[in-house]
């Protein structure tokens, strides 16, 4: 089966349809399972291999416990995560402060590895008694106070992102509600472990060069600068297909020198594609059909183009991949610059299900003798990088 050929029969509609009924009854395509077992006979330490077994799992069945549930020391997690992992388990019970967009994707996420929301915390009591998209039921911090021996022993997510504006709720929760410090989590948008992500498992050589794909606000060409130290680095490629994260990127890069922008996608080819532009990092390639139920709304037509026709005959040592789950297109469109400079290479691998074995595998295919690690940098399913040697 060729490289095209494997991505259409995994990442097709109709196949992902298939593999959602296998993981309903608790089986996985033996095709799979063969690539898979491959992979694994190439992971080079114990802690990839704790990861790798529980993706496949959770690929196999959809618990998201098999990855919930890892040791920490099988996790690349910051002491501020290290809380969650402690606090948010399988089976507990918490209290979301905030009912908005960000409170909603957590009770979203909270669901999925088995954690019960008991109810939102509101400010805005026109926003009760249910939450009218999750159904949750909502209070106010009057309710909280007069009925705090229901709640006072459970855990207390604030969910705004504007550190200002949740340390005032902090202080309302434990000064005018009497609510325990200890059973308050803030800082819930610092998940996964952005200052180690990426370069804490390589150490730089002399001259390297990085190709960063969807460098979003430029920290990760900072990161790099910074792991290279005193070192120094030649040069800096990076590919940044959002408009608004682009403009602001050409600003933000500036200062670092040797440091070339691109304003397209990477994949396979050149062409033109709809994209999902929303000015963060989630902005991404989408297919016709999504474009057109969010009735065109924040998408736009984006050119891609591939790493092998941009940087044709330039010196690569480092490529960095986190698109959104056009990871394997881009690889393809690498293969000549992967083949002749056999760069290291940090790629995300949990955009989709099949990623951790479809990457690997495709990298194995350029070069039999690379190394292949894993290491895990969230909470829950987010963050699993793959690292190629």
């Amino acid at each position: 089966m060729s490289i095209a050929e494997k991505r259409i029969g995994y990442g097709s509609a109709k196949e992902a349809e298939r593999q959602k009924a296998l993981r309903g009854s608790g089986s996985m395509d033996a095709g799979f399972q063969e690539m898979a077992d491959k992979v694994y006979a190439h992971l080079n330490d114990e802690i990839s291999k704790k990861i790798f077994e529980a993706r496949r799992m959770y690929a196999a069945t959809g618990d998201l416990g098999y990855i919930t549930g890892l040791e920490s020391k099988y996790r690349n997690l910051s002491s501020d995560m290290q809380v969650y992992v402690e606090k948010i388990q399988k089976g507990s019970h918490c209290l979301i402060y905030g009912a908005g967009r960000a409170g909603h994707y957590l009770a979203g996420r909270f669901k999925g590895f088995g954690v019960n929301v008991d109810a939102f915390i509101e400010p805005d009591e026109s926003k009760g008694p249910v939450d009218k998209e999750t159904g949750i039921k909502v209070i106010t911090e009057k309710e909280l106070l007069e009925n705090k021996s229901l709640y006072a022993d459970k855990t207390f997510v604030v969910s705004y992102s504007v550190k200002s504006a949740a340390d005032e709720v902090r202080k309302r929760l434990t000064g005018e509600i009497g609510i325990a410090a200890d059973k308050i989590c803030m800082g819930i948008y610092d998940w996964r472990n952005n200052r180690a992500q990426y370069f804490d498992y390589f150490e730089a050589n002399d001259n390297e060069v990085f190709v960063d794909c969807e460098c979003f606000d430029g920290a990760t060409c900072y990161s790099f600068a910074a792991w290279c130290g005193h070192k120094g680095f030649d040069r800096i490629y990076s590919f940044e297909a959002d408009p608004k994260n682009y403009a602001r990127c050409k600003e933000l890069l500036a200062p670092l020198g040797k440091c070339e922008l691109y304003p397209y996608g990477t994949s396979d080819s050149a062409k033109k594609v709809y994209f999902a532009s929303d000015g963060f990092e989630t902005s991404c390639i989408i297919s016709k059909e999504e474009a057109e139920k969010r009735n065109f709304e924040g998408v736009e037509q984006i050119e891609t183009r591939a790493l092998d026709d941009v940087l044709n005959g330039k010196r690569v040592t480092f490529i960095k991949m986190d698109i959104e789950g056009a990871e394997y297109e881009a690889l393809i469109g690498a293969r000549r610059l992967i083949m002749e400079n056999r760069p290291r290479m940090a790629i995300s691998v949990y955009h989709k299900y099949e990623d951790f074995v479809t990457l690997a595998d495709l990298v194995l295919g350029m070069h039999p003798d690379y190394r292949i690690s894993f290491r895990h940098y969230g909470f829950d399913d987010l963050e699993t990088v793959m690292y190629v040697e």
